[in-house]
């Protein structure tokens, strides 16, 4: 077992690889691993390239973390860069841009909502993700579900 507070630099197979944590996105124990010598970067579960971001509140994930952890990320890739999520297809860096400007946009109509003083049901019944639903590659983390998360979270940043 390893565990490690900061980035942390191993060596696989004459390469050196990367461990960067990221702290609490998708839980409080994310890493980022960099292949620098490939151009890949292997990010698990903070980010989905199929599905509506998912975060588990249970285990330490956040808001504010997933965004960082997606701005890290993000920073970190160039044009060319291979981008291998927890869930879905490889894909790349406007993909990450792609889902983090998708979370403040969505995250910025649930505020909205909240701050008039709707209800979670009446949340969803507002379909604030309406105009993300054809793009986002559909999966088990529904609408639904990304709602009802990112309505939790605005909650308690409101109080």
């Amino acid at each position: 077992m390893v565990t490690y507070d900061g980035p942390v630099t191993i060596h696989v197979n004459r390469e050196d690889v990367h461990l960067i944590p990221i702290r609490n996105a998708h839980t409080d124990g994310d890493t980022l691993i960099s292949f620098p010598g490939h151009d890949v970067l292997a990010v698990g579960d903070y980010f989905r390239s199929t599905g509506y971001p998912y975060v588990d509140l249970t285990n330490g994930g956040t808001l504010p973390g997933l965004l960082a952890g997606l701005g890290d990320t993000i920073g970190r890739a160039g044009l060319t860069t291979k981008i291998i999520p927890g869930h879905g297809p490889i894909t790349d860096r406007a993909a990450l841009i792609a889902q983090r400007d998708m979370v403040l946009a969505v995250r910025d109509r649930v505020a909205t909502l909240v701050s008039q003083g709707k209800s979670v049901e009446e949340v969803i019944a507002a379909k604030p993700t309406a105009s993300f639903d054809t793009q986002v590659p559909q999966s088990a983390q529904t609408a639904e579900r990304f709602i009802r998360w990112l309505y939790a979270e605005v909650k308690v940043a409101q109080h």
